[in-house]
């Protein structure tokens, strides 16, 4: 329970004379304040610097969460609770009370400390721990300050540090969010705000915070914070500062302009996204920055390339027009020649089979003239007879509107060419059946007419059971593309993992999972030395030995082998319950305190032999990427599938990021389950819940670079303005 003296001892420090209280908590009139429907009280869209003595505190006997309505109509001047005067007031200054008797002081010592960092800089995220404590408002109406304080919540810090605050008689400004302010207007108006987050989500692919921000001298600038995808699944946190209208309205005309441009002519257009050190935003279109001010020399410069690729499409679409009216009349003849060879054949076929048929087939059809069409001087002919397309006048400036309509007119036109190529394809394929088919009708022609010098060899001839008959078509066989399947690692991590370990387990016998686990640990530098036919620093084995010192348990390594502990304990791994206990290096290697690095390092060759040889026999099932941080050493090389476990990794202010397209059947360890716990009593859970670390022989896998890239991580701590900056060289490699 509070004691009196805690409470005077409060008091005190808030500097509050419960019996000489001062005019300024009671001097407080009505104020007219009205609520935007539909509106969020969690996101604040306003921060401001506010002069402590300008806000007028105000409680209401409801919850923080209570509608504003019932708290607005409820609220009542602070001076009502401290009164004594009625049986009401004594009430109301017993609540009073009772927020004292919870008040922490070391709370009212956070916030001043919290309020002399903030104002020295405004936060990275502009928002900072506790805001939700500052539930202060402004009335556009009475242009006046107020906090508004729910005396059912038992935090109540900000509520007597403004009051300590105001009773110092000292000018002070403190930041903090203003409830239920909605933007000013003044930059960009409401509907451009929600463009301007829909258009930077569709970017970075997460949605960001707009915030009006003042500063001291009331000073209004825009500040977005969000996360941006960039790279893979690598999120990172960013910030636009618009300081005013002008540059306001550039950012939203930018990206307006690239948003319309990638999702109306996706095809055509894919903007990148990178941040600098400070973690702003820059927006690249095939490795050129694009700026505001370069938004008019690039529109015009596209229109150019555009404008080209039209000329040229009309062109292909003319002469493929001629083209395609040329193949047909081929066709048509062609369709002619063989209906009339056909017809011939038919004749004779029927006429063989009686004494007048013969002899009338053999006196009307002579020896037959073979005419064909070729269809390679049609081609060369067209060929030399192109049509060109007339070309415009260029403009100085074109807008984004004659942009689209030209690339939409090329849709149209490339459309065209597409069908025309189609229709081409297939009457090419027509024309090669039939001039197959008028080969073989005029072989077998030939044949006939071979045996028509006289009526006699004509008789014999067609007296014969077998006659010569037409070649088979050649059939085209088609060639069907085996698709595979594109690994997602928030859908298909988990039964990708599984599937690993429970192949490894049939795979690996005990002693070389114990193996891949010294892989996993600090000991692979040593293993990489000894694959290279490098010295082991004899530092390296003192530092093993110091860390195995401090280790529980090691006396029972001869008695227990890898069990670190005496009695089975539940443990729990992937929310899966079992009994197995996890390994232990040193009982691995079988380390004693006084030994040798000769015997060190020939432990060591026994491991990386055998790792060797388990990579050798393990092969993954899927294509996916991976992902490690620092230098690709000369062996084994421990990659991750998830990039943000890889970047934890990163120690310095720079770094490189190396990303290898593991092909399906690719030699590799998984890190599963089994190579970090022992599996005695049949409990151990399938999966990969310790790491999703992937073992690579780099030594014995051909890596080609592919592609450099490089961008920016910012980590953002709480209530700091500058974030730290990690920057990322990117190499990207496919194995050969």
């Amino acid at each position: 329970m509070e004691t009196n003296e805690n409470l005077t001892e409060k008091l005190k420090i808030i500097g509050l004379d419960l019996e000489n209280i001062p005019d300024k908590l009671y001097s407080f009139g009505s104020i007219n304040f009205r609520v935007h429907k539909n509106y969020n009280e969690k996101n604040y869209k306003i921060y401001k610097y506010v002069n402590v003595n300008d806000i007028e505190i105000f409680l209401t006997p409801t919850h923080r969460l209570t509608d504003y309505t019932e708290k607005y109509a409820k609220a009542l001047p602070i001076g009502a609770y401290l009164n004594e005067d009625t049986e009401e007031d004594m009430e109301r200054r017993i609540e009073f009370l009772n927020l004292l008797r919870n008040l922490q002081m070391d709370e009212i010592k956070d916030l001043e400390e919290q309020q002399i960092k903030l104002s020295k800089n405004i936060p990275y995220d502009v928002s900072f721990s506790n805001d939700y404590l500052w539930q202060i408002h402004y009335s556009v109406i009475s242009k006046r300050y107020f906090m508004l304080m729910p005396i059912k919540e038992t935090d109540c810090a900000a509520l007597f540090y403004v009051i300590k605050k105001q009773l110092e008689n000292k000018e002070q400004k403190i930041f903090v969010p203003i409830c239920y302010a909605d933007y000013s207007n003044a930059y960009l108006n409401n509907s451009q705000m929600e463009e301007l987050e829909r258009f930077l989500c569709f970017f970075t692919k997460d949605w960001p915070i707009i915030h009006e921000v003042y500063d001291k001298d009331n000073n209004m600038s825009i500040q977005i914070v969000g996360k941006a995808t960039i790279y893979d699944t690598i999120k990172t946190q960013y910030k636009i500062v618009l300081k005013d209208q002008g540059e306001a309205e550039n950012f939203y005309k930018l990206l307006k302009a690239l948003f319309i441009l990638e999702t109306q002519l996706a095809h055509y257009y894919k903007f990148d996204i990178k941040l600098d050190r400070k973690g702003e935003l820059h927006f690249y279109n095939q490795s050129n920055e694009i700026q505001y001010k370069d938004l008019i020399s690039f529109i015009k410069k596209e229109y150019i390339q555009g404008l080209e690729k039209l000329i040229k499409a009309k062109e292909t679409k003319i002469n493929l027009d001629k083209k395609l009216k040329t193949l047909k009349v081929i066709a048509k003849n062609l369709d002619q020649d063989y209906f009339e060879k056909e017809k011939q054949i038919s004749t004779f076929l029927e006429c063989k089979k009686t004494f007048l048929g013969r002899l009338k087939y053999f006196i009307k059809y002579k020896k037959t003239t073979i005419h064909t069409t070729n269809k390679k001087e049609v081609e060369k002919e067209e060929n030399s007879k192109l049509k060109y397309c007339e070309r415009t006048e260029i403009k100085d400036v074109y807008t984004l509107e004659e942009l689209l309509a030209l690339y939409t007119n090329l849709d149209q036109e490339t459309n065209a060419i597409n069908d025309l190529q189609l229709d081409m394809t297939a009457i090419n394929k027509r024309i090669d059946i039939l001039q197959i088919k008028i080969i073989n009708a005029t072989q077998y022609i030939k044949e006939i007419d071979k045996h028509k010098k006289s009526i006699f060899e004509f008789w014999k001839f067609t007296n014969k059971d077998e006659s010569k008959q037409l070649n088979a078509g050649l059939e085209e066989v088609s060639k069907n593309k085996k698709l595979k399947k594109v690994f997602n690692y928030e859908l298909d991590f988990e039964d990708v993992s599984k599937q690993f370990d429970k192949e490894q387990r049939t795979i690996f016998q005990k002693d070389e999972t114990d193996n891949i686990f010294i892989a996993t640990t600090n000991i692979i530098d040593d293993i990489n030395k000894v694959i290279n036919n490098e010295e082991i620093p004899e530092e390296h084995l003192e530092l093993l030995k110091n860390e195995m010192k401090n280790t529980d348990g090691i006396v029972t390594f001869d008695i227990f082998g890898s069990i670190s502990s005496s009695s089975d304990e539940i443990q729990t791994l992937g929310n899966i319950k079992h009994r197995e206990n996890k390994k232990n290096k040193f009982a691995i290697l079988n380390l004693k305190e006084d030994a040798t690095i000769e015997e060190y390092t020939n432990r060591l060759k026994e491991i990386s032999t055998n790792i060797q040889a388990c990579i050798g026999r393990f092969k993954n099932n899927i294509e996916m990427p991976i992902y490690k941080v620092g230098e690709l050493e000369d062996g084994l090389n421990v990659f991750y599938i998830n990039p943000e476990n890889a970047l934890k990794q990163a120690t310095e202010k720079e770094g490189k990021l190396h990303k290898v397209i593991l092909k399906e059947n690719t030699n590799c360890i998984t890190f599963t389950n089994i190579m970090y716990y022992n599996n005695t009593n049949q409990t151990l859970p399938l999966g990969m819940n310790v790491t999703d670390g992937i073992l690579l022989n780099t030594k014995r896998t051909n890596l080609k670079l592919k592609g450099k890239n490089q961008n920016y991580i910012i980590k953002v701590n709480q209530d700091e303005p500058k974030p730290e900056t990690l920057k990322l060289n990117i190499f990207e490699y496919e194995i050969c």
